[in-house]
Order: C-alpha cells, then sequence, then structure tokens
C-alpha cells in the first residue's frame, strides 16, 4: 500500500481547514467534511458521489440549524 495516500488526505484535511477559515466557515463544519473526504474518496461516476451528495446535504442543514451559519 502506498504511505503517501494517507498525507496526502492529511494535507487536503488541512488545507480545507485553512480554506475554511478564511472564508468564516465555523470549524464544525469543516471537521464534518473532512471526515467525509476520508468515507467517500471516490467521487467517480461509479463511486459514492450521490451518497456523499446527501450526507453533505445534512450537514448543511444541520448547520443551519444549530445557527452554525446564517442566510443573507
Amino acid at each position: 500500500m502506498d504511505d503517501t495516500a494517507p498525507n496526502s488526505l492529511n494535507q487536503q484535511t488541512e488545507l480545507l481547514k485553512s480554506l475554511a477559515k478564511q472564508q468564516q466557515v465555523p470549524v464544525e463544519i469543516a471537521e464534518q467534511m473532512a471526515v467525509l473526504m476520508q468515507q467517500y474518496p471516490d467521487l467517480s461516476l461509479w463511486g459514492s458521489k450521490s451518497e456523499l451528495t446527501g450526507k453533505l446535504e445534512k450537514v448543511m442543514e444541520s448547520a443551519f440549524r444549530n445557527k452554525l451559519v446564517e442566510t443573507g
């Protein structure tokens, strides 16, 4: 197994958290998205893109419901 995959995923996670902070996205959302990135690495047509989309919708619904983000 290639040892660079976990390292690359860690780098992607750190980049996601850094971008989230710059864009004033709550860290809770960034952390949940990082978990989803690990769970759904294959977003090809035959991968798990539709399942990931559903999970992301749940993350955002929860964020709005818990007032982590606001509209407008």
